[in-house]
């Protein structure tokens, strides 16, 4: 693999990761809540579902999901109820009257509450796969050797691991995490309002599915 294809594969990982979604929505509340270290471990379960899907797309696994299709339909379902546990914390959260029923609704700031919420956030989208098969089909190749594919993983896995703990820190700093939490009733109003949506969105998708 030669260097300009290289730094093509890491910018086609880093616009993905750095898309606007559910991920990036939940580092934040984690941050808010946990801190620096809550935002490193999510990062570090984050990067780990990435390498789930990729090591799959990568090395020709993923074809083995075509044949199970339940699997595909039992992780799209739980990411949905996954996706509404986290509206209904954030929601909960920014109705709370006092402080300390806003901390019966955050997210756990365990080392495994927080290694479970990034793994899961990726774990239960299956969509990655899609979107690494996208990507690696045009780098693969009939010839690709055991090293390329490892790079292509290993490069997928660590740009993405990077920019969340990057975005980690910068959530983390005072001013920007103080502005957060003087207005933390509104922002997870906000991000419950969004897990809303994608459920609804997820929901139609899920029973067009079943339907058809």
């Amino acid at each position: 693999m030669t260097l300009i294809t290289w730094v093509l594969l890491a910018s086609a990982c880093l616009a993905g990761a750095a898309s606007p979604g559910p991920s990036i929505a939940l580092l934040s509340k984690t941050v808010l809540d946990g801190g620096r270290r809550a935002g490193v471990i999510f990062g570090l379960a984050h990067g780990l579902g990435i390498f789930f899907y990729a090591f799959l797309v990568a090395f020709g696994l993923s074809v083995t999901l075509s044949f199970i299709p339940f699997l595909i339909d039992f992780l799209n379902f739980a990411g949905l109820i996954f996706l509404l546990w986290l509206a209904y914390v954030m929601l909960s959260s920014s109705f709370a009257r006092s402080e300390s029923d806003q901390q019966k609704f955050q997210i756990s700031n365990t080392l495994f509450g927080n290694f479970g919420s990034g793994f899961l956030i990726v774990f239960l989208n299956p969509k990655i796969a899609l979107f690494f098969l996208a990507i690696f089909t045009q780098f693969l190749g009939n010839a690709s050797s055991f090293q390329e594919k490892a790079i292509m993983v290993s490069t997928a896995t660590i740009v993405d691991t990077s920019w969340y703990i990057f975005l980690t820190f910068i959530i983390a700093l005072p001013k920007f995490r103080k502005f957060l939490q003087s207005r933390a009733r509104v922002f997870e109003f906000t991000l419950g309002c969004f897990f809303i949506v994608l459920c609804l969105l997820l929901g139609h998708k899920i029973l067009a599915e079943i339907l058809v």
